[in-house]
């Protein structure tokens, strides 16, 4: 898919509005074991179908569910390698959660993952006045810890071995970040 509005650019990547036609894609990388350890919702099965229906009933209506769902490709050809969201989001206290998943194996590790969160969080303090951001993540993903670090998010807690992978318990981690902390990676700031 090409030419698709872009939201936010970066050197590396552009941020475009999620499309339906980019489905197959999410469910191959949700379901990719090496990626799917580090997502919420590991071990469950999904189907196209499946994934189709939660695209139509929660991507295609994010504002009723408190969302903004963005694909997240590169800046020249638009080629799609991962997505990220700010979800509940919450205008009265103007915070909100990021989640983000590079699936395309080969542009991991490279930058372009910190390039699109810092991205996304730059559109959430510039377009939706938001004042914090969450982010959370399992212990044992290292490669996300650095990037989110990269890009000014603080560790303030952990609950301690409170999720379970293949019968071994691990950390969640709780990060922070403040639009005063914000550095982009691309710049050199990180």
């Amino acid at each position: 898919m090409e030419n698709l509005p872009v939201i936010m650019r970066g050197t590396k990547v552009v941020l475009t509005p999620a499309c339906r036609e980019d489905v197959p894609a999410y469910l191959r990388w949700i379901t990719d074991s090496e990626l799917n350890v580090f997502l919420l919702n590991y071990g469950k099965v999904l189907t196209l179908e499946q994934e189709y229906a939660w695209y139509d009933d929660v991507v295609a209506k994010a504002a009723s569910h408190h969302l903004v769902q963005l694909a997240i490709r590169l800046a020249g050809d638009q080629k799609l390698i991962g997505n990220c969201s700010l979800l509940d989001i919450n205008n009265r206290e103007d915070t909100a959660e990021v989640g983000i998943l590079v699936g395309e194996k080969e542009y991991q590790s490279k930058g372009y993952g910190s390039e699109a969160l810092y991205l996304l969080c730059r559109y959430g303090f510039d377009k939706l006045n938001l004042h914090s951001i969450l982010l959370r993540h399992l212990s044992i993903n290292t490669r996300g810890d650095k990037a989110y670090r990269k890009i000014g998010f603080r560790e303030f807690g952990c609950f301690r071995e409170s999720v379970v992978r293949d019968r071994v318990r691990y950390d969640m981690v709780y990060m922070d970040l403040l639009e005063s902390e914000l550095r982009n990676p691309a710049a050199g700031e990180g």
